[in-house]
């Protein structure tokens, strides 16, 4: 009887630290290696290899382009050293078109090929919900068999009372085996999350990636339109005549000179204005775009300017602008210059601003305001134009746009840096 009650003492001592393992496992048991399943479903569904080995072929060619447009830019570095003449003045254009041509062609590339990286995105997400579903069931499946052991409680603590340990020990592992594979599904199931999570990230910045390429697309064809657009204009305003041409650039350097030494002498002016009238001017918060366009076709100081051999250009031109295109004022401010006489002759508006700030939009078709008029942030001051030869265009111009500065205490400044 003595032995008896012993071996049981022993068999409930063995079974007590049996339990707390199987709840408080070492370290060791701990240690589970998880191998994700994205690979294996990548490797395996036809969809997903093929877009894959699509957007190789166009990631090859699109390095192929890039290549090209690298050396008609070495081109172009070269031409803009040389002397300024007719002749490399038609080179430096035709070689800009013909980079503008590439980087289109590469643009649609990169469009097609980001189009393809979200499909496959795209799949792979409903892929990883597919799992995501599976693995749920699959551990309700666990969970329903553990909640069915649980109920045979009594009977593991029968067969510990009557010392049947190898009963016990097979009772035991099967419970070890279950949390085990629970604790690897569960782990599963966290990473799984986590890589949809990740991928539909992803997808969301290849779905501004495109919309920012569709943007750079519109803008380079603009740019393309624009460099025809100067090419024939100097070709035309020319005769092909060298002569002739030096001319045209003596009158152009002339008459940019004046203008800004105008804009300069008014804004010192218009300055005093607004200190004698300081109240009027409400004030904003900061810049609005002056049209709904965000078509950027030339930055300021662009090294790609077609006329950059006559002046750097001082602004920022918004392309995807017709031409009488409502342009409203920046910043609430003081007109100081409307300079239009409905001819081709460049027509433009300078609005002086509080805090050392003026802003110019040139090539318009016709204006709304007058000199000494007060405007309002967003009221619209003029219509934009830019069409050869049309009203307030100028002598060179590379189609519809707006020209649109910002100046600093009379000096020019990146648009950009003060635009939303």
């Amino acid at each position: 009887m003595e032995n008896k009650k012993t071996n049981k003492g022993l068999y409930i001592i063995l079974a007590v630290f049996l339990i707390a393992n199987f709840l408080f496992p070492l370290s060791s048991l701990a240690v589970l290696t998880v191998q994700s399943t994205t690979d294996i479903f990548e490797q395996t569904d036809p969809q997903i290899q093929k877009l894959k080995e699509e957007i190789q072929q166009h990631q090859g060619q699109v390095d192929d382009l890039q290549e090209q447009q690298a050396a008609y830019e070495e081109t172009l570095k070269i031409k803009r050293r040389e002397i300024n003449n007719l002749e490399n003045q038609v080179g430096i254009l035709e070689t800009s078109m013909a980079k503008l041509a590439l980087e289109i062609q590469t643009n649609e590339l990169q469009i097609e090929q980001t189009e393809l990286e979200t499909q496959n995105l795209q799949l792979q997400i409903e892929h990883k919900k597919e799992q995501i579903h599976d693995q749920q069931k699959r551990m309700a499946n666990i969970l329903r068999s553990v909640n069915s052991i649980d109920r045979k409680k009594s009977h593991l603590e029968i067969l510990v009372l009557e010392g049947s340990l190898g009963g016990f020990f097979k009772e035991l592992n099967e419970l070890q085996i279950i949390e085990s594979n629970l604790k690897n599904d569960f782990i599963d199931l966290n990473q799984m999350k986590e890589e949809l999570e990740d991928k539909k990230d992803k997808l969301e910045i290849r779905k501004k990636q495109l919309d920012s390429l569709h943007d750079k697309l519109i803008a380079n064809k603009e740019r393309l339109a624009g460099d025809k657009i100067a090419k024939n204009q100097l070709l035309n305003q020319t005769q092909g005549q060298e002569f002739t041409f030096q001319q045209l650039l003596a009158d152009v350097k002339a008459e940019q000179a004046a203008i800004e030494s105008e804009i300069q002498n008014l804004e010192v002016e218009a300055r005093k204005r607004i200190m004698e009238t300081q109240g009027i001017l409400p004030t904003d918060d900061g810049f609005i775009w002056p049209i709904s366009s965000r078509k950027i076709t030339a930055y300021f100081h662009d090294p790609d300017y077609p006329f950059r051999y006559i002046f750097e250009h001082p602004a920022v031109d918004i392309g995807d602008t017709p031409q009488g295109t409502p342009i409203r004022v920046a910043k609430s401010g003081y007109v100081a210059k409307v300079k239009f006489d409905n001819t081709t002759n460049y027509g433009y508006i300078l609005v002086v601003h509080t805090g050392g700030l003026s802003t110019v939009y040139g090539h318009i078709s016709k204006p709304y305001v007058s000199e000494d008029d007060f405007v309002v942030q967003g009221e619209v001051i003029a219509l934009s134009g830019g069409s050869p030869g049309t009203s307030g265009a100028g002598r060179l111009t590379t189609g519809p746009h707006l020209h649109f500065e910002v100046r600093l205490n009379g000096i020019p400044v990146n648009p950009l840096s003060y635009l939303p």
